[in-house]
């Protein structure tokens, strides 16, 4: 008898098939983009956008990783502190999509303008990867690239979950970063030297629901409110 009982009339959600063929290990590979399509937040009367890039090994593992290159407010910025003074800083998301427009097309997002294209998403209704069109850079696609993947892993009580995200790109040329020039102590050498098989992130829930928000630990160990997810629902 088994521990436990399958019931024939459930409908298995094949999203996560083929996940055993994504990349699961903190590393520098070399990848061809196989998407670059723009997605618009979820979150109502958010203007976030994300630039959505997928990626493929030699050997066919594959990773999609969502970069922030709009905000809630629509601003390509957010306000921080340096030297005690409020200065408006790019998004983390679109520094690093940037090097990538400027190793593969030469220029920076900034002078490229998107256009229609069409690429897989995964539709709820149908349960399945269907074919969508929607805005995108085609002249990336096809683009040979190097790429710095760290693991992640989410830990939400019982709840654990893993998954990669690009970190960094590279010239598959000369292994060197945007605007890096080259030395004996390449910026490639040093992550891979001191990189993290996993980023942990452990996400704290109130004893009560009653005006309390959930809170997640930076990467100092620091309390913070959870940041609302977009784009990936």
């Amino acid at each position: 008898m088994s521990w436990i009982k399958q019931n024939e009339e459930v409908i298995v959600d094949a999203e996560l098939e083929g996940g055993s063929n994504r990349i699961d290990t903190t590393d520098a590979y070399e990848v061809e983009i196989t998407d670059a399509h723009v997605q618009e937040s979820k979150q109502d009367g958010s203007k976030s956008l994300s630039l959505v890039i997928g990626v493929k090994t030699e050997d066919g593992e594959t990773n999609t990783t969502y970069f922030t290159i709009q905000g809630r407010t629509g601003e390509t910025w957010y306000e921080g502190t340096v030297a005690g003074k409020t200065v408006k800083k790019q998004l983390f998301g679109l520094n690093i999509v940037d090097t990538l427009f400027n190793i593969s097309l030469e220029k920076s997002i900034f002078d490229c303008e998107p256009e229609t294209l069409t690429y897989d998403a995964w539709d709820n209704d149908a349960k399945e990867m269907v074919a969508t069109e929607g805005l995108g850079f085609a002249d990336l696609i096809g683009k040979k690239i190097g790429i710095c993947l760290q693991m992640k892993r989410e830990i939400n009580g019982t709840d654990t979950k893993e998954f990669g995200n690009i970190a960094h790109f590279f010239d598959l040329e000369t292994g060197l970063f945007h605007t890096e020039v080259d030395s004996d102590n390449r910026k490639l050498d040093r992550w891979l030297k001191n990189k993290k098989e996993y980023i942990v992130k452990e996400i704290e829930k109130p004893t009560s629901s009653f005006g309390k928000k959930k809170t997640e630990k930076n990467d100092d160990g620091v309390e913070v409110p959870k940041s609302k997810k977009w784009g990936r629902n």
